[in-house]
């Protein structure tokens, strides 16, 4: 089953209505999108056995904002929300809003620990939670003595000491004036908190005022095609990401809102929803990569095997050739042009069965990724653009439709500035930027200059053409026994692209003498390679144990060598079955390394990679 088609929408101009991406307020252009959009379907499950137009989630928020305003929740106060990408997250997200409340989404996989520190630190009175993660809520609860005053269930049954959404959706303040309580938000009230996911240390609490996340919205307005029909809200709720490219962006488009609150349903999600808009770090996309290539392989007929795979190859051709700045040249022709537009075609169909055919634009962060991946989408007609972003600065450097180069994060998006420090630095100012980390001036002081740059951590390059390049961050780099400064992820990146057998690389080297790694095996792609290796036939757990895959690894880190300088090269190399999974002790739910975990997990590996 499809996600529905968007119903008629009233004119905004007819109807007196200003364009929701210029509000002032995220509550207001919810307002704004109810009433120019009020038919068209807001939110639903995958399949649609559960679906909500705009009035209804109108209607529903205003509810849920009234019990919340019942619980005692005010304008300034914080909420906690510890839940998967259901609607009923995104319902009470959206009511939070309406009050003036700050919502701040908790990573689900976070320890009683780590949940008690954020509630702690955030001073968070109410907590809302799903069954499934309860019990870690009620002892990180515990902790906190008497802070926290209310839990919330979003669903199966209560325990007594909590309250359902269904019953707080019934309860009534008559003081509480629902119109008046959004009407009333400024572009200064705090709209969100967004912990930083902790790859360099304890997690830090980011503030978006209303100004950050509509001017984010207004910016990538005036760049990009964004989502007017459907998109899958599937990043988590307490990343920026998640915010940005979920929720946010549905409100100001009333494009259709997906829930998808299991990372490993994106795939039936995707068929199902057929989005315009796909944003996700390189992990979704690779694997993708692999199902598309799988399809191409598939093909029974041997006459159409072999036009898709010249369709690739010429696919290939153009989108290293037609980026800005490149060396690669390619006369379109009208037989050319003709020979493109058949692959193309023959595409559509392979695309289709992935719920991918829709896309309009495919965008890629949170992670360095390979060249390689965002040509071979190109080159399959899915336009895939590379951006940068940080918590701190939201996402605020994108790649173009017609003006990208593969291998940067793009340009900086309208109204965003960017400049390095003398260290190479990446600083950003614009009203993108945050608001500042909540309670602790002295990481204020040490991120946020006296005149308003922020110093992201991130080290950058800029080129001629104006694309910024992200080396790596800043307390990452590799120095090597001789003093030598080398980036792991520039040293990752030119060996993961050269085969989709690579899951994820890992380079090794600080205070050693030469570069080694771990690499990770993407078991999915394994049975695409048994033929060509001589290994049909076999089970996969023989197969990643071979000599011959070892082989064509090792192959594929010598290409990447060879773009690499003699210090950056790996010499040696471990081979772990099975890619990492986001949100793992390796990654984070974000899919960026944690790599002092790893170097701890892997310590004996890596130590007999330099014996």
């Amino acid at each position: 089953m499809s996600a529905p088609t968007a119903g008629a929408s009233a004119d905004p101009a007819a109807a007196n209505i200003a364009l929701p991406v210029q509000a002032p307020t995220l509550a207001a252009a919810f307002q704004r999108t109810v009433a120019l959009h009020g038919d068209r379907p807001g939110l639903r499950t995958i399949g649609g056995n559960v679906e909500l137009t705009w009035k209804q989630v109108g209607d529903r928020v205003e509810a849920i904002a009234g019990g919340l305003w019942s619980l005692g929740l005010r304008r300034g106060d914080t909420i906690a929300i510890l839940a998967t990408n259901s609607i009923e997250n995104h319902l009470v997200d959206f009511a939070a809003a309406h009050i003036g409340a700050i919502p701040f989404g908790i990573f689900n996989s976070s320890s009683p620990e780590q949940i008690a520190f954020q509630v702690g630190n955030a001073e968070s009175r109410i907590v809302v939670v799903e069954q499934q993660f309860l019990t870690k809520t009620r002892i990180a609860i515990a902790e906190l003595g008497d802070l926290v005053e209310h839990v919330v269930l979003l669903d199966g049954e209560p325990d007594g000491a909590s309250l359902p959404l269904t019953e707080l959706e019934t309860l009534v303040d008559s003081e509480f004036d629902f119109e008046a309580s959004w009407q009333s938000l400024t572009e200064e009230d705090l709209e969100c908190i967004i912990y930083t996911s902790g790859t360099t240390g304890p997690p830090k609490p980011v503030q978006w005022s209303n100004r950050t996340v509509m001017s984010q919205l207004r910016a990538l307005d005036a760049a990009l095609p964004l989502p007017r029909n459907a998109l899958i809200s599937f990043l988590p709720m307490a990343h920026a990401g998640g915010r940005i490219n979920g929720p946010h962006t549905a409100v100001v488009y009333g494009a259709t809102i997906t829930a998808c609150p299991v990372m490993n349903d994106v795939p039936k999600a995707l068929v199902d929803a057929h989005p315009d808009v796909l944003f996700s770090s390189p992990r979704l996309f690779e694997k993708l990569q692999v199902a598309i290539e799988s399809l191409i392989e598939s093909t029974t007929d041997s006459d159409l095997l072999a036009q898709m795979r010249a369709a690739l190859e010429l696919g290939l051709r153009i989108a290293r050739a037609e980026e800005v700045g490149t060396d690669a040249t390619i006369e379109m022709t009208p037989a050319l042009a003709s020979e493109r537009a058949a692959g193309l075609t023959l595409f559509k169909s392979v695309l289709h069965r992935l719920g991918l055919d829709e896309i309009k634009v495919a965008i890629i962060g949170g992670a360095p990724v390979a060249a390689e991946v965002v040509h071979f989408f190109r080159a399959v007609g899915v336009p895939m653009l590379e951006a940068y972003g940080a918590t701190e600065v939201s996402l605020n450097i994108f790649n173009r439709i017609d003006d990208y180069k593969t291998g940067t994060a793009g340009k900086p998006l309208p109204g965003v500035e960017v400049k390095l420090g003398p260290d190479g630095e990446i600083l950003c100012r614009s009203d993108l930027n945050m608001v500042g980390y909540r309670n602790n001036p002295e990481q204020n002081a040490a991120t946020i200059d006296s005149d308003g740059w922020v110093h992201t951590g991130d080290i950058a390059e800029i080129d001629e053409d104006g694309f910024v390049k992200i080396v790596d961050r800043k307390k990452e780099i590799i120095i090597n026994s001789a003093g030598k400064n080398m980036s792991p992820a520039n040293i990752e990146m030119a060996i993961l692209g050269e085969s989709s057998l690579i899951g994820q690389v890992v380079a090794i080297g600080d205070g050693r003498k030469y570069v080694t790694a771990l690499i990770t095996l993407d078991l999915d792609a394994v049975p695409n390679v048994s033929h060509k290796l001589g290994l049909a036939g076999m089970t996969v757990e023989d197969i990643v144990r071979s000599s011959e895959l070892r082989a064509e690894i090792q192959r594929a880190v010598d290409r990447g060598n060879s773009r690499l300088n003699s210090n950056e090269q790996i010499k040696n190399f471990m081979l772990l079955p099975g890619a990492w999974a986001p949100d793992s002790d390796e990654l984070t739910p974000t899919a960026k390394l944690r790599r002092r975990v790893i170097h701890r997990k892997y310590a004996g590996q890596i130590d007999s990679l330099y014996s």
